[in-house]
């Protein structure tokens, strides 16, 4: 007998759409690395600064949720003494622990497998604009961090102009292609509202760009990415990324 049907608009089903999604993706082309090194690095300072800025010391426990093929492990691994990889997709976490060191499990974000207070760090990778709850992933990160830990997400940013006029499934010049089914980008407020719901302290943003793309979908768009990854830096640069920077880094404290 067929296990019931899911409602399509349930938690449950976005779940089970976006790891179809991750799986054939990393079936088809053997990995998930959507950025160049010197993305992976901007982000991996912003990580290094939110730590420092709360006192954690190293090493530290590092729950990475949302860790794909392993390829965001660069960006807690100076700071890491434990790590553990979490992820809807088995295809991705297969593929992470044939290539990396540490942990890699499949995983839903509102159920982490960790007891209550024995984690330093939850980190969501660019993955809280894909779930329909992010109240109940950030009330689950807070249940497992000690107190006194930092949660840190990345997330791709409504107000930086491409985010909003390509990634929006409101835009009129929405593209789908390279979209998995539920993601979407998101306000700064709308996530600083969810960390405070969720019962964090000391809430901090900052937006970022100078993360360049290895490769986006469609085919016309990549044929611009060299030019779209130089605005980005020069964005950065200018200092209009602090704002509207391509991702909105949050980061915050467990009371």
């Amino acid at each position: 007998m067929p296990p019931p049907a899911l409602d399509p608009g349930s938690a449950a089903a976005a779940a089970a759409r976006e790891g179809r999604h991750f799986d054939r993706l990393v079936q088809q082309e053997g990995d998930f690395n959507p950025f160049a090194d010197r993305g992976w690095a901007t982000l991996g300072r912003a990580f290094a600064a939110a730590v420092a800025e709360a006192g954690l010391g190293d090493p530290v426990r590092v729950v990475d949720v949302g860790c794909g093929t392993g390829r965001s492990h660069r960006v807690y691994a100076e700071r890491e003494g434990s790590y553990f990889g979490l992820d809807l997709s088995l295809s991705a976490v297969a593929t992470a622990g044939s290539r990396r060191r540490g942990h890699f499990l499949q995983a839903d974000a509102t159920r982490l497998p960790f007891a209550a207070g024995s984690r330093d760090v939850v980190a969501f990778s660019s993955v809280l604009h894909h779930l329909p709850d992010r109240d109940a992933a950030l009330r689950e990160a807070h249940r497992v961090l000690r107190r006194g830990g930092l949660v840190f997400a990345f997330d791709p940013n409504l107000l930086h102009p491409a985010m909003a006029l390509f990634r929006h499934p409101k835009s009129p010049l929405y593209r789908s292609e390279g979209v998995s089914p539920d993601e979407r980008p998101l306000l700064p407020r709308a996530l600083r509202r969810n960390f405070e719901r969720a019962g964090f302290a000391a809430v901090r943003q900052r937006c970022r760009s100078d993360i360049p793309y290895r490769s986006v979908a469609p085919a016309g768009f990549g044929r611009l990415l060299p030019l779209y990854n130089r605005l980005d830096r020069w964005w950065e640069l200018v200092g209009l990324g602090r704002w509207l920077g391509t991702f909105v880094v949050t980061w915050a404290r467990r009371p």
